[in-house]
C-alpha cells in the first residue's frame, strides 16, 4: 500500500580484495539568480568491480523561503536496466527570519514496483534573540496498514555566551509499553577565546540504568591550540566499563602546519587496547600523514595511513594504505580523482580503487 504525506505549505586492518572503480558525474545546471532564486541538477554513476552499478541523481531547488533538495540512487536490475533503489527530498521553509522548518521523505520500491513512503522526518528549530535555539526533530514509519507512527523524536536545546555555546540532545525511542521515553542523551559544552586561537569542547554520552537514571556511557574532550600556520588538537575519550567506571580508552594527537600552498598535517592515535599486548596504558595504533598542496587550478592531496601487522603487532607500524586525491579546476568545470593502494599481506603494493570525478555543479 502507497502511503501519502502532505508537502509543508508556505512559500586497522589491511585491504586485501582489489577492485576498480569510476566514477563520472554530469551536470546539467540552471543557476539564473532572481532574488536568491537558483536550481541545478547532477547525475553520477558508479561502477566497481565485484559490485553492482549505481547512478545517483541529486537536484536542488531554491525559490523564495522554500528549498527542496531531491536524491535519487539507481543500481542495476536483473533485466540490466537501472532501477529504483532509494530516494529522499527534503523540503525546508524559512517561516521567518527565526523559525525554520524541514521535512524529509524517504521511499523505496514497494511490492507492486511502484515508490512507497517508508519514512518521514519532521524538523522545527526556533531561535532566540539571545542566541539561544530549540529544534524538535520527529521521524515517523508507516504501520501495517501503511499509517504513519511516530517511532523517534530528539530535542535540542541550545544556548550561547560570548565565548561559549552548550547544548544538551535528548533521543526518544518508542519503549515496550509502545510510547515515546528518553533512551540517550549528548551534552556539548564548547568554550573559545576570543581570537579563535584556543577552543575546547567536551562532549558526554549518558544513558538510563535501569532504575531510569542517567549514567555517563562515554565522554570526550578535545582541546585546540592555533595561530597562523600551525594547529594542535587532543581529543581524550573516556568510556564505562563493565564495573562501571568511566576511564580514558583512547587519544588522538593531530599537529597541521601550512605555509607557502602546503598543508602537512599528522594524525596519532593511542588506544588502551593494542594488537598483541594486555591493557597496560596507552599504545600507538594508528599514524596518518596528510599532505595538501595547492598550485593555480590544481589542488594534490596524499595521504599515508600506518598500522601494525596483524601477524606481528610487535614490529611496529606499517605502511597499509595510501590515498593521493587531485583536484583540477578549469574553465569547463573540476575533475577529481582518488587512488587508494592498500598493502598485500607480503608488504607490495596493489591499486583497490580509482575514482574519477567530473562536474562543472555551481
Amino acid at each position: 500500500m502507497n502511503v501519502g504525506s502532505k508537502p509543508l505549505s508556505g512559500g586497522g586492518a589491511v585491504l586485501i580484495v582489489l577492485a576498480l572503480a569510476g566514477t563520472t558525474i554530469s551536470l546539467a545546471a540552471q543557476s539564473q539568480p532572481v532574488n536568491g532564486d537558483q536550481s541545478w541538477t547532477a547525475t553520477s554513476e558508479t561502477n566497481t568491480a565485484y559490485a553492482n552499478p549505481s547512478r545517483t541523481t541529486e537536484s536542488y531547488r531554491k525559490s523564495g523561503n522554500r528549498t527542496v533538495e531531491t536524491k535519487i540512487v539507481e543500481v542495476i536490475g536483473p533485466d540490466g536496466e537501472y532501477q529504483p533503489f532509494i530516494k529522499t527530498e527534503t523540503e525546508t521553509i524559512e517561516d521567518s527570519p527565526t523559525a525554520t522548518r524541514s521535512i524529509t521523505r524517504t521511499y523505496n520500491p514497494d511490492s507492486n514496483g511502484g515508490e512507497g513512503l517508508t519514512a518521514v522526518t519532521e524538523s522545527r528549530t526556533q531561535n532566540s534573540p539571545d542566541g539561544s535555539a530549540r529544534t524538535v526533530e520527529t521521524t515517523s514509519k508507516p504501520d501495517s496498514n501503511g499509517n504513519l507512527e511516530v517511532v523517534a523524536r530528539q530535542i535540542t536545546a541550545t544556548t550561547k555566551g560570548a565565548a561559549s555555546e552548550n547544548s544538551q540532545t535528548t533521543f526518544y525511542l518508542i519503549d515496550i509499553n509502545g510510547g515515546l521515553a528518553p533512551a540517550m542523551q549528548v551534552n556539548d559544552q564548547e568554550q573559545h577565546n576570543a581570537g579563535g586561537d584556543t577552543y575546547g569542547k567536551k562532549t558526554t554520552t549518558l544513558l538510563q540504568d535501569g532504575n531510569g537514571n542517567w549514567q555517563v556511557y562515554e565522554s570526550q574532550a578535545t582541546a585546540v591550540n592555533a595561530d597562523a600556520e600551525n594547529r594542535t588538537s587532543e581529543v581524550l575519550t573516556s568510556r564505562r566499563d563493565f564495573e562501571g567506571n568511566v576511564s580514558p580508552v583512547s587519544q588522538v594527537i593531530t599537529h597541521q602546519t601550512n605555509g607557502d600552498g602546503r598543508a602537512v598535517t599528522t594524525s596519532e592515535t593511542y588506544s588502551v587496547d593494542v594488537p598483541g599486548y594486555t591493557r597496560d596504558g596507552f599504545g600507538l595504533i594508528q599514524r596518518s600523514t596528510s599532505v595538501r598542496t595547492v598550485e593555480p587550478g590544481k589542488t594534490v592531496t596524499e595521504q599515508r595511513i600506518e598500522q601494525p601487522d596483524p601477524g606481528d603487532p610487535q614490529a611496529g607500524l606499517g605502511t597499509t594504505v595510501e590515498k593521493t586525491d587531485t583536484v583540477v579546476t578549469g574553465s569547463s568545470g573540476t575533475t577529481q580523482t582518488i587512488v587508494i593502494t592498500a598493502r598485500y599481506p607480503d608488504g607490495s603494493p596493489s591499486v583497490v580503487t580509482v575514482e574519477t570525478r567530473n562536474s562543472s555543479r555551481p
